[in-house]
């Protein structure tokens, strides 16, 4: 029973945390919502509060009721073999061991890049040089679909930002802010 409580408490502080964040949330300002009639400062902070909550609620139940220790492995876990079957490289080498320090500091340079860059380039073309450069950084080389995946990346973000959350984005300086303005326009956004 001590070891399941023991894997319940990293859940159970963070259900705590959601509670706390939840109590400071109920003190946004919502007076300029009209009465209610459109969605407030308030709204998303809340819901991302509600759902991190319910997952911590969710592992907290799972771990001390059930007693399940299940850990994810992630997507590949199961891709060690070559689905072809060629036996020359029936096994992909799978060191867990390895670690990869260049690859985490350039991440991590690359978020510090974005942080500062994008208020002069703008939300949408920063958000497209980031996964861009992020996804060749990464190993995937393949700079046509790189160029895809960053381009509908980005204007999938703008729109549910903009549309949907109601969320205003940093336009950019000069020509940046005018290309921001025009993608405005194009998804209906004034």
């Amino acid at each position: 029973m001590r070891s399941r409580l023991r894997v319940c408490l990293p859940h159970f502080v963070m259900l705590l945390i959601a509670i706390a964040l939840y109590v400071a949330a109920m003190q946004i300002d919502t007076s300029g919502t009209n009465g209610g009639k459109r969605i407030g400062p308030d709204f998303w902070p809340k819901a991302v509060i509600i759902f991190m909550g319910a997952l911590a609620l969710y592992e907290v139940v799972k771990r001390a009721i059930f007693g399940s220790d299940f850990e994810a492995t992630g997507l590949t876990e199961g891709l060690t073999t070559n689905p072809a079957g060629d036996p020359a490289t029936e096994t992909i080498s799978k060191d867990t061991t390895t670690e990869y320090p260049r690859l985490l500091w350039a991440g991590l340079l690359l978020i510090l890049g974005y942080v500062v860059a994008v208020d002069w380039l703008g939300f949408f073309v920063t958000t497209v040089a980031f996964l861009f450069t992020f996804t060749w950084v990464g190993g995937f080389r393949r700079h046509g679909w790189n160029a895809l995946i960053s381009l509908v990346g980005a204007f999938v973000m703008v729109v549910l930002f903009m549309r949907v959350a109601y969320i205003s984005l940093p336009l950019g300086e000069g020509p940046f802010r005018s290309l921001s303005i025009a993608l405005m326009s194009a998804i209906g956004v004034h």
